[in-house]
């Protein structure tokens, strides 16, 4: 959530955008690891943002400026699926001089942790296996403590 950081350090209020998950998968070809609200409480769970549109529109429109007083439009520089012949999702802003692209601190994405997921998926059933036994141990040696 650092770019969230950067973002908010432009201004006193960041009004951040999550698209729907249909949006994400007609953009990107395949659907988002989250669900919508999922992905909505963990922008509202970081403390440097405000507000959140859920469902946000793809292209940032007059109505949505104008309605939710938008100053500044930021964007990172990690972005995700698309093609190059497709409509500028921020031409609007950037037509009205308030758009600003913010460095990605990271270069993380949907993909590269879907990948880590995949590369250690092994690992991760090792690992669940050895605490089912753990747990199981737990449940059959398990003694019940008679109160007063």
């Amino acid at each position: 959530m650092q770019i969230l950081r950067s973002a908010r350090q432009l201004g006193d209020f960041l009004l951040v955008g999550v698209h729907d998950d249909q949006s994400i998968r007609e953009k990107r070809g395949y659907p988002p690891i989250m669900h919508l609200h999922e992905r909505t409480l963990g922008v509202l769970a970081c403390r440097y943002v405000d507000e959140v549109i859920i469902g946000a529109p793809l292209e940032v429109s007059r109505d949505m400026i104008t309605t939710f007083n938008i100053s500044l439009v930021v964007h990172g520089t990690v972005v995700e699926g698309g093609s190059a012949s497709e409509v500028d999702p921020y031409a609007l802003p950037k037509s009205m001089g308030i758009f600003q692209v913010v460095t990605s601190p990271k270069t993380i994405t949907s993909v590269s942790v879907a990948t880590r997921i995949i590369d250690n998926h092994e690992a991760y059933k090792k690992r669940n296996l050895k605490k089912k036994a753990s747990e199981d141990k737990y449940y059959t040696q398990k003694k019940f403590v008679y109160g007063d």
